[in-house]
């Protein structure tokens, strides 16, 4: 009976291999396609000397494997003065065409049943998607309706910002780095992650310098009522003479570990540097 169950084994797997082999093979009998097409820029321009090329994805073999997902493409054929093509290619009706050209990118997906071609300069991709990237960024960086400096600090300023790591009392503390300012910056507040002794200590020591001067000023706990984890803590003050002078350099200064480090100012949208 073990044997009977082997041999059968055996016969579906020999079955099975075949069947691939055949799959495989009646992948391949495609017929030559000619595809014709033209490659412009985003004004309809012409564009010569651009390496065009058909590809399409089946059955073959890669490493001594079968595998469904091989890549078969055409030669390159490069653009005339006209902008134009034509690509000899056997394999499937549908195609995907690639346009390479230095100094210029294909940020669509075209294929054989496309006439044109669109390939867009390098430098105004680039800074394209960086406007792009840009409008984002200050699309999220708006305040929300009806969001409170805790809540808008929680869910814009923290994310943005790398820490200064202190080793205060023995524990770890990570100082938030960013002053957010409210009612034409006579009020700040910024935030402090770590345990709730040492970031009490650091509240009461904790000097604020503007300018290169130190100021007097009370910092005092707000309550952490946000959207941030329960560990940061934050500290903030009125400063009723901040608007004498303009800001150019916000300092704090731990004066028990040595320690000073810069403070960014951030307003609703934009960091002010």
């Amino acid at each position: 009976m073990t044997d009977i169950r082997l041999i059968n084994h055996s016969t579906a797997i020999k079955f099975l291999f075949v069947f691939l082999c055949l799959t495989a093979l009646l992948a391949c009998t495609h017929e030559y396609q000619t595809i014709t097409g033209k490659v412009v820029d985003e004004s309809n321009v012409a564009l010569n000397g651009v390496a065009v090329t058909a590809c399409y994805s089946g059955w073959g073999w890669s490493d001594g494997q079968l595998v469904w997902d091989k890549v078969f493409c055409s030669e390159p054929i490069v653009t005339n003065i006209e902008g134009r093509y034509v690509i000899n290619f056997k394999g499937p009706e549908f195609l995907r065409l690639r346009a390479n050209k230095k100094g210029w990118i294909q940020t669509q997906d075209f294929n054989s049943k496309d006439s044109n071609i669109i390939l867009i300069q390098n430098a105004v991709n680039s800074a394209r998607v960086a406007l792009e990237a840009n409008l984002r960024e200050e699309k999220s960086r708006q305040r929300l309706a009806d969001e409170s400096d805790i809540d808008y600090y929680c869910r814009v300023v923290i994310p943005r910002n790398r820490p200064v790591r202190l080793n205060y009392q023995g524990e770890a503390l990570s100082i938030v780095t960013s002053f957010l300012f409210s009612d034409y910056y006579s009020a700040f507040l910024f935030a402090v992650r770590g345990s709730a002794l040492p970031v009490n200590s650091f509240r009461k020591e904790a000097e604020l310098r503007i300018n290169g001067k130190t100021v007097k000023t009370n910092l005092l706990f707000k309550p952490n009522d946000g959207t941030c984890e329960p560990d940061f803590y934050f500290i903030g003050s009125t400063l009723h003479s901040l608007n004498l002078e303009p800001v150019n350099q916000l300092e704090i200064l731990i004066p028990s570990i040595r320690a000073m480090f810069d403070m960014q100012k951030w307003t609703d949208t934009v960091i002010l540097k």
